[in-house]
Formats: C-alpha cells, sequence, structure tokens
C-alpha cells in the first residue's frame, strides 16, 4: 500500500495548529502549560528545530517552527505521545490529547515568516485573552519585544532582521506592527495555496516539485528504533511494550497496538510483513490497521 504524501525537507518552515481531541482543553492548568514549554525546549535540542513562534491557549497551540532536518512527522508523534502520557497521568484521564491530524502548512519564510510569526502572537487578542500580547504569558511575543533573554528558545532573529538593522529598533518597529494590527481588529489573514502552502501559486509549484523528485529509498528503521516507537506509543496509553507485542485483545490494548502498527509503518519504514512478524499478526490485519488510522 501507498504511502501517505509529505512535505518534508531539510529547511521546510511550517504554520502548525495543534488543537485538543473532540475540541477538548490540552491545558488545565499552568503548570500544564509550563510542562508542554519544557518538553518543546527539550524536542528543540532534540530534533534540531528552530522555533520562531508559539502561542498557548486552552485547547490548542499555535507554532512557528523550521525543521533543519525533514523530520516533523517523527517530532510531532513523539511530542504528542509524551505530553500525552503526562496529561493523562496528571489528571487521572485516558486515550488520546490531541485530535489525529493537525495542520502543518508549509510557509514561504522569504516572503511570509514575519507575517505568520505576527499571526500567532495576535492570536491571544484575536481570543479575548490578552489586549497586549506582548505581555501574554504563553506566546514568544514578549522575545520579540523585550529581546530572546525572555524566551532563549524562541529564535526571533530571522523574523526582526526584515525590519530594522538593530535590535533595539527591530523591536520598537516590531510592536509598532502589533499595535497597528490591534487597531484592525488583531485580523491576520494569509493566503493558503493548494490548501497547504503559504505563500504565492510560485512557490507551491516550486514545493510540489521537490516534493515529487525521486528520492533515495530510505532503509527501516534498526530494531533499537523500532523498540523504542513500541516502547513510546505504549507508554502514551499507559502500558508496558509487551503488553500490545502479546496477544491480548482487550479494547485499550487493540488500540495502542493499531497506533503502534501505524507508527512503524509511517516513521520506521518497516513493511507490512514486518510488522505483521513482530506481532504475531497476519499481513491483512496489519494493513487493515493502518488504514484504518489513515482514514481522515
Amino acid at each position: 500500500m501507498g504511502r501517505p504524501k509529505r512535505i518534508q525537507f531539510p529547511g521546510a518552515c511550517y504554520y502548525i495548529e495543534l488543537r485538543g481531541n473532540n475540541k477538548q482543553d490540552i491545558f488545565l492548568s499552568n503548570q500544564d502549560r509550563r510542562h508542554f514549554l519544557n518538553l518543546l525546549r527539550q524536542y528543540r535540542e532534540r530534533y534540531d528545530l528552530r522555533v520562531y513562534a508559539y502561542c498557548l491557549m486552552s485547547g490548542y497551540v499555535l507554532l512557528l517552527i523550521e525543521t533543519v532536518k525533514p523530520n516533523l512527522a517523527r517530532f510531532m508523534q513523539g511530542f504528542n505521545t509524551v505530553y500525552t502520557k503526562y496529561f493523562n497521568s496528571q489528571h487521572n484521564t485516558s486515550g488520546h490529547v490531541f485530535q489525529g491530524r493537525y495542520v502543518a502548512d508549509v510557509v514561504d519564510k522569504e516572503g511570509w515568516l514575519p507575517e505568520m510569526a505576527t499571526h500567532v502572537h495576535l492570536e491571544c487578542a484575536r481570543a479575548g485573552l490578552s489586549s497586549k500580547p506582548w505581555r501574554y504569558q504563553w506566546s514568544s511575543c514578549s522575545a520579540y519585544v523585550e529581546g530572546e533573554a525572555a524566551e532563549p528558545m524562541v529564535d526571533s532573529g530571522p523574523v526582526l532582521k526584515k525590519f530594522a538593522k538593530t535590535r533595539l529598533k527591530q523591536s520598537v518597529r516590531y510592536m509598532h506592527v502589533i499595535r497597528e494590527r490591534l487597531k484592525g481588529g488583531a485580523d491576520s489573514s494569509f493566503p493558503l495555496v493548494r490548501g497547504v502552502y503559504v505563500g504565492d501559486e510560485a512557490f507551491a509549484a516550486k514545493m510540489e516539485a521537490q516534493a515529487g523528485r525521486d528520492e533515495p529509498a530510505q532503509a527501516p528503521a534498526p530494531p533499537a528504533e523500532v523498540m523504542r516507537i513500541v516502547a513510546e506509543v505504549a507508554a502514551g496509553h499507559g502500558m508496558e511494550k509487551e503488553k500490545i507485542l502479546g496477544r491480548g485483545q482487550w479494547r485499550d490494548v487493540a488500540k495502542a497496538r493499531r497506533e503502534a502498527m501505524h507508527r512503524l509503518w509511517r516513521d520506521a519504514r518497516l513493511g507490512v510483513t514486518e510488522i505483521a512478524r513482530l506481532f504475531s499478526r497476519t499481513p491483512s490485519a496489519v494493513s487493515q490497521a493502518i488504514r484504518l488510522l489513515e482514514k481522515p
């Protein structure tokens, strides 16, 4: 069966919307928000990301990031799993915290990086949470206005250099842009070409051509990585990996097993036959599990 098309390449910039499952809140306390940001700092280092902007709301998060390596899917899956494990443990809940499909629009960095950072920072004003985004605690706006010392994780330089040459003037002019947008109701629309590209038609065509190039086939992940993924999925469901590798048919175990099969097919690049052998299932059962999770 064909693998899902991904727009992933070194240096890709993404505008991401990460929303709660069934429109539920993903943060129930400031401790949750702090934990989320701490995880983002850790995963920024682990996956070699550049974090340009973020804004945490109660039921969703907006991110503007760049992947130095083509690893968006691995980053998002790992991050979501670890935060879900924390959330369920912290609040005595179970199941998914995030909805299955997240928005990941590819951004034209040359033309739209400043606009998208501003869009992210204005979200708290659009939602009525703060009329002064630079003072909203759960946004990266303060790093642009007060300096990166306010949040060292944020790489504001590529955005601010578009406004002036010196850091002081950059901050002043960025603050002016934010204030002017607030006067207009904080509206910040952007063009979405072909449903996934932030930019113009030429940028979209370039990205489509790049995504369509023949690339050398990647080898399957080594056994240690395979077991790491299985353990990560199991932990996200509050169980040991041996449980989903076994024969148990309890509903929660079966659900975790399907997710692990999908992860190994998608992220570890294992074939259906290899996955079937690992889980002692038939190839048709594995294919069915993968198709189930590939449905929109």
